[in-house]
């Protein structure tokens, strides 16, 4: 039976939908898999939102981090040695792959990348920029996260042979099955308890409460919608490190309401009762959440979106302005009071949420590593989305 190892620094509990549907579908196709990991750092571990695998197929190893958590190295010789195929995140904090990387780019190794190929965001150090994309074509296969990062990297060389569109994606059953479950009843209820009339629309922002997500420009934008459509409400959804200047920025205005963080059914049914979701600043798998919802995404054109954010599609699942508070505003005004649009954009957003799923990015992934080592792929088409 071939093994195929892919070695993780940490293991984000939205990770393990994946891994599980991944470890199954490579057992039935006769492939062994086995992912190594190790706990994760102090800046990771106060997020708390980190966990382990099943034994089955997730290895925990020591890993030890230097200089000030900029680099990590992972005792995980022993399972490379015994791996046919090797996958490893596009990063350069990991010392392992400066070692992988040459092994892989003269055929001693079959190293696979697995990331977004393109960096975004702001503040990297040029050294590392021009590394990242010298080494883009070091490895024997590429799972690139999406169809637009795909592109990327046969625009840069990288042979279009080499390269599965995974389609990132997380679980988000859970909130679409609670959504459509949900009666009339049941939605004005929850709507009652927050003090949110029946008829009012509402905006859902759910993310981490940072600088990042520009939480300040959406409040800013809700007191101009709000100065249209005196009966609009606002929930945040969601903690972190503005969370207190947030309250105190708000606790006049209670139409705002800050929910804090929520998960499960908690998160699934203030999403059930909004009719937009406003994320302004950078956008990535929450994207996820809002089409799960029925909720058309509402954002800015930005340069540090993640590569997730080629699923809106402008017009048919969501909308977007320019980044200024008073566009901003006025698109969601505008958007609110035309309820045909709003219904329309709505139904998009439940189309791509069936699109992009947990299930069709395992099946891609899996389809890559039978290709990969030489098979057909036999979980449909190739980078399917």
């Amino acid at each position: 039976m071939k093994r195929v190892l892919i070695i993780e620094a940490q293991i984000k509990q939205y990770r393990v939908p994946f891994y599980e549907r991944l470890y199954a579908a490579l057992l039935d196709a006769g492939i062994e898999l086995r992912v190594a990991y190790s706990d994760p750092s102090s800046i990771e571990a106060r997020k708390k939102d980190t966990c382990d695998l099943p034994k089955e197929y997730g290895v925990k190893v020591n890993g030890y981090w230097v200089l000030p958590e900029r680099l990590i190295f992972q005792a995980v010789f022993r399972q490379i040695a015994r791996a046919d195929l090797v996958i490893v995140d596009q990063g350069n904090k990991f010392v392992w792959n400066h070692f992988l990387l040459p092994l892989s780019q003269v055929g001693l190794m079959r190293v696979g990348f697995w990331g977004l190929g393109e960096n975004r965001q702001a503040g990297r150090l040029w050294l590392s920029e021009w590394y990242r994309r010298k080494t883009l074509n070091w490895v024997s296969w590429w799972f690139a996260y999406t169809s637009g990062t795909a592109r990327y990297l046969i625009d840069n060389g990288v042979s279009s042979s080499k390269v599965t569109s995974v389609q990132n994606a997380v679980d988000t059953s859970e909130i679409r099955n609670y959504v459509q479950s949900m009666s009339a009843e049941e939605r004005s209820s929850i709507r009652n308890r927050l003090g949110i009339p029946a008829s009012a629309p509402v905006g859902i922002f759910c993310g981490m409460l940072d600088k990042v997500k520009s939480v300040p420009f959406l409040i800013d934008a809700a007191k101009l919608i709000q100065q249209r459509l005196p009966e609009f409400h606002l929930l945040l959804v969601g903690g972190g490190p503005e969370q207190e200047p947030i309250r105190s920025s708000i606790q006049d205005f209670s139409w705002i309401h800050l929910m804090g963080p929520r998960f499960g059914s908690q998160k699934s049914e203030l999403i059930a009762i909004s009719d937009v979701f406003l994320m302004p600043g950078r956008v990535g798998l929450v994207i996820l959440d809002a089409f799960a919802g029925g909720l058309p995404l509402l954002s800015t054109r930005l340069s540090i979106h993640g590569p997730e954010m080629e699923y809106l599609e402008e017009g048919v699942n969501g909308l977007l302005s320019e980044p200024d508070v008073s566009a901003f505003a006025a698109m969601v005004t505008s958007l609110l009071c035309d309820r045909e649009k709003l219904d329309r954009l709505r139904m998009g957003a439940r189309i791509a949420g069936a699109k992009y799923t947990i299930e069709k990015m395992a099946a891609n992934f899996c389809n890559g590593i039978q290709e990969w080592l030489g098979g057909p792929a036999t979980l449909g088409v190739r980078g399917q989305a």
